[in-house]
């Protein structure tokens, strides 16, 4: 006689869990998401050999887990970061990378953070709805570009450039260009043949003009704000990010003055760190015995009192023999 649906159901959660066969489908599933942070596609379980009927008893008995229509986590707990970024590029599909601000997290970019992963793919691609994910399908999306050892994800020039042009504001925009030059992840040259494939967006311009200051030697977007203060009063220009080598290793200048002995260093809040503090000191005692005067401008006292620090600089050039027709 023929067994009902429920009485099917229950004879397949009565399977014996120490059955030969199951632990060695069990065995399958693990291999399958090993690498994955114990994430895996239904179909990849499925062409491991694991029975579906397996896959949804596991995750009946709470011992597994679902995520989206696509993807069965292997335990019942809370998931990290890194496995949120499987769920979301084997709930996409297999042309999903990992992209933006989740690709320069995922390719080793520091300082970022944001709730949402971002996955693109490729215009026309099926789009799946899943809490806490933005899939961005775009043109720009190029399956030679996508780096496929490990998570699939876009090499952090190319995620930096969409970052960019994903920002919602044109400070944003400029500061994810800025964060993979300053932490030498990628350079102005490989940001640049990635924005040129970009016809049209409206950062595209000011990210151009960002990768101009950055080959020029700008090092971030405090060292921009003054800059680009200094260039409205006719200030001189620096020799920027000079490398000075010193007994124990290289150091970047920010800003040298050397026709007029003057190193010009901008610091963020990092620098209010005690540890950082003593190796700021160390650095101007060094820089003042080769007769060069350290000044340090911090961000905080720049945003309280621009014009006077400007007030202030430009009396120190002009004592040091720099006048506005000659600069």
């Amino acid at each position: 006689m023929a067994l009902r649906t429920g009485a099917r159901k229950q004879l397949s959660l009565a399977v014996p869990t120490h059955s030969l066969e199951v632990t060695r489908w069990l065995r399958l599933a693990t291999e399958a998401a090993a690498d994955q942070e114990q994430v895996a596609a239904r179909r990849a379980l499925y062409a491991a050999g694991v029975p579906r009927w397996l896959i949804t008893r596991e995750v009946r008995l709470g011992r597994w887990q679902t995520q989206g229509s696509q993807c069965v986590v292997l335990h019942n707990g809370p998931l990290p970061l890194r496995a949120r970024w499987w769920v979301a590029v084997l709930e996409m599909g297999p042309s999903a990378a990992l992209d933006g601000v989740t690709g320069m997290q995922a390719a080793g970019v520091a300082a970022l953070t944001d709730d949402d992963v971002h996955v693109s793919v490729p215009r026309g691609a099926r789009r799946r709805r899943l809490a806490g994910v933005v899939v961005h399908e775009t043109r720009k999306h190029r399956a030679e570009d996508v780096v496929r050892v490990g998570i699939p994800r876009m090499p952090p020039h190319v995620a930096a450039v969409h970052a960019a042009l994903w920002s919602r504001t044109e400070r944003q925009a400029l500061f994810m260009v800025t964060l993979v030059v300053q932490q030498r992840l990628a350079t102005t040259s490989q940001l640049l043949e990635v924005l040129r494939r970009v016809r049209r967006s409206r950062w595209r311009k000011p990210v151009l003009a960002m990768l101009a200051e950055l080959d020029a030697g700008i090092g971030s977007l405090n060292e921009l704000d003054v800059a680009r203060a200094m260039r409205a009063r006719s200030l001189p220009e620096p020799d920027r990010q000079v490398v000075r080598r010193r007994s124990n290793g290289k150091e970047y200048l920010d800003a040298r003055f050397t026709k007029y002995r003057i190193v010009l260093e901008i610091d963020g809040e990092q620098h209010e760190l005690p540890w950082q503090q003593l190796i700021d000191l160390l650095r101007d005692l060094a820089t003042a015995t080769s007769d060069e005067t350290p000044l340090r401008i911090s961000v905080a006292a720049w945003h309280a009192g621009r014009e006077q620090i400007l007030d202030a600089l430009e009396g120190l050039f002009r004592a040091r023999g720099w006048r506005p027709e000659a600069a």
